[in-house]
């Protein structure tokens, strides 16, 4: 039997009540002896006894109403059938081990409370129930009772972000595919309002199935933590840059948060941010892959208050104008700008804007006359090129491809033209709409547009400067920018790519998509024996955003599921196998606890002598 209120019992207590008015009201009268009255002893002791035997039933009846009262009070529940036991079920469990998980809520982890629940429910099920649970990774898994009470005990947080749409869907067609009369999904999450907030449609394989939500009765705890760490720029030049750090989180803690960088096991910048951003400077760095992080002051959350960045430290290319190619104004005062700066060095033979020659490193614009596109097209011919300039395009689109190019666009444009073979995606870096923009070919990097306002809005713009340092420094030269992914995630490893070191050296094909690392961290992408770049794995901002989501989020996905709320141990375990006809005996003790008080009222007026 299971009480849904037992502080409520304390009204048992109440049961000793009539037990001690009983022995207060006896009194002995006096006696007096009458000859007179000696021969009615004897009728005056039956008499006696009979008041005895009727002032205890009516302690008893009393006794009995004050009991039936307080347990109907407590509201017990009982499971209906012989034995507890429950009709066959297939049953689902989503198990929300995500990120988000791990908050103290109350000195405990959420995720504590909700292993517990699963355990529970698992360890309620009868050998004929179909049981899965499903995880973060959204894979389900079946067992026994016993196989999935070791799983669940064993769980983290993990950095996967759940899709609880998903994952209820999944759970949906399980149970519907099984094959039982009687079906059940449970979900045991902190119902956090992102996890709803994906595109994923409603599933109608979930219609009319019991969908049963348990989440943590206390409120999510104030949270704050580190949703991105950019460096900037993305290519650091002769040691030293800084990282762009925005937090995130909510209902967030009042006051401002302490927020420190360090690099390569050295302190960097360091400042306070309640919300929003702040950019915090990066102490010096020698050139090649430097790996540090940003981390916040420790609260409820931890496993958000750190993340990790890499960034790519390089010298200052050598660089030489092609004057004869004429790459116009703009240009070369963005590379003049750049030389005062110190990002780039005049002269030394490295990269090389205008025509090709010989095999050093060039960038190739669109010339200026298009009379003169064929000769273009034939010295990229003889310098071993396979892509070519094409038609022009008036047409105005967005540039992508390179955070430098964020807002740019483009108005005209010559279509770069790939090999007569299959084209090679890798080669493409920046995109105008769906067409290639800029794309590599060995040491030569084609533009498809002069860099003059009547073609695109770069050189108005203050990206320019930077874009003309990311083409010089890092496209020209071959750099792959830094890889960020969350764990879990698809994502497009660079095109010369052959492994991505984990814990072990998993190969993998260049250009191929694979899922990023389930666990947070740095991990080196290899192109043979060398590093081709670093793949940043970090947790979604979203899962550090602790508000919890309305009851009506679900049924918005879930429009025909049979769904139930609740946010206590009790109410849980009474509303779970709803097949096993579980029962609330509130009525039944207060009917039979009015029936004893009629009873009781009957004998103390006497009805009950007056028949006998």
């Amino acid at each position: 039997m299971l009480f849904l209120s037992p502080w409520l019992l304390l009204g048992l207590l109440a049961g000793v009540v009539p037990p001690l008015l009983h022995l207060f009201q006896r009194r002995r009268p006096p006696e007096f002896v009458f000859p007179a009255v000696q021969y009615l002893r004897q009728t005056e002791r039956e008499a006696e006894r009979s008041l005895k035997l009727r002032h205890l039933l009516l302690m008893i009846l009393r006794v009995a109403a004050i009991v039936l009262i307080a347990l109907a009070a407590a509201r017990p529940v009982v499971p209906r059938g012989v034995g507890a036991l429950h009709e066959p079920t297939a049953l689902a469990i989503v198990l929300d081990h995500s990120l988000s998980s791990g908050a103290i809520a109350g000195g405990r982890r959420v995720l504590d409370d909700l292993v517990l629940r699963a355990r529970e429910t698992l360890r309620a099920a009868q050998p004929g129930d179909a049981l899965w649970v499903i995880g973060a990774d959204l894979l389900p898994r079946r067992g026994t009772a016993g196989e999935l009470i070791d799983l669940v005990s064993g769980v983290r947080p993990d950095a996967r972000r759940l899709d609880l749409a998903a994952a209820v869907g999944e759970a949906a067609r399980l149970v519907a595919a099984a094959g039982y009369a009687r079906a059940e999904i449970h979900v045991l999450s902190d119902l956090q309002a992102t996890a709803l907030d994906s595109a994923t449609p409603s599933d109608s394989s979930a219609t009319g199935v019991p969908l049963l939500v348990y989440h943590p009765a206390l409120p999510p705890p104030p949270n704050r933590g580190v949703a991105a760490a950019e460096p900037r720029p993305s290519l650091w030049l002769a040691g030293s840059g800084a990282v762009a750090v925005r937090l995130g989180g909510g209902p967030a803690p009042s006051g401002a948060g302490t927020v420190t960088l360090t690099l390569g096991g050295r302190s960097g910048g360091r400042g306070l941010a309640a919300r929003g951003g702040l950019v915090l400077a990066a102490p010096p760095a020698e050139p090649g892959w430097r790996v540090g992080a940003v981390a916040l002051d420790a609260d409820e959350l931890r496993a958000d208050d750190q993340r990790p960045f890499a960034v790519r430290v390089v010298a200052p290319a050598a660089i030489d104008v092609d004057a004869a190619a004429d790459p116009g104004p703009f240009v070369r005062e963005a590379v003049a700008a750049l030389a005062d700066a110190g990002q780039v060095r005049a002269g030394g033979g490295g990269v090389r804007i205008g025509a090709p020659a010989g095999a050093r490193r060039a960038i190739v614009f669109p010339p200026a006359d298009p009379a003169q596109l064929g000769a273009v097209n034939r010295m990229l011919a003889a310098a071993g090129a396979a892509w070519r300039f094409g038609a022009r395009i008036e047409r105005e689109d967005s540039l992508t491809g390179l955070p430098e190019l964020a807002g740019a666009r483009v108005a005209a444009r010559y279509r770069l033209e790939p090999p007569a073979a299959q084209p090679d995606s890798a080669a493409v870096v920046a995109r105008a709409g769906a067409d290639a923009w800029i794309v590599t070919d060995g040491p030569l990097v084609l533009v498809g547009s002069r860099m003059v306002p009547e073609q695109t809005t770069l050189p108005l713009s203050g990206l320019f400067v930077p874009f003309i340092s990311a083409l010089v420094n890092r496209v020209a030269r071959g750099e792959v920018p830094v890889l960020s992914a969350a764990p879990g995630a698809p994502l497009t490893l660079p095109g010369r790519a052959t492994a991505l070191a984990s814990d072990s050296l998993l190969p993998v094909e260049g250009g191929s998509v694979v899922a990023a690392p389930p666990v947070p961290g740095v991990y080196a992408v290899l192109a043979g024996s060398d590093t081709a770049t670093l793949l940043v794995v970090a947790p979604d901002p979203r899962e550090s955003d602790l508000t919890r989501a309305e009851p009506a989020a679900l049924r918005r996905h879930f429009p025909g599921a049979r769904l139930a709320f609740v946010a206590d141990a009790r109410s849980y375990a009474v509303q779970r196998f709803r097949g096993a006809g579980r029962s609330e005996l509130t009525g039944s003790l207060l009917l039979l606890a009015l029936v004893v008080l009629l009873v009781e009222a009957a004998v103390a007026s006497g009805r009950f002598s007056r028949a006998a």
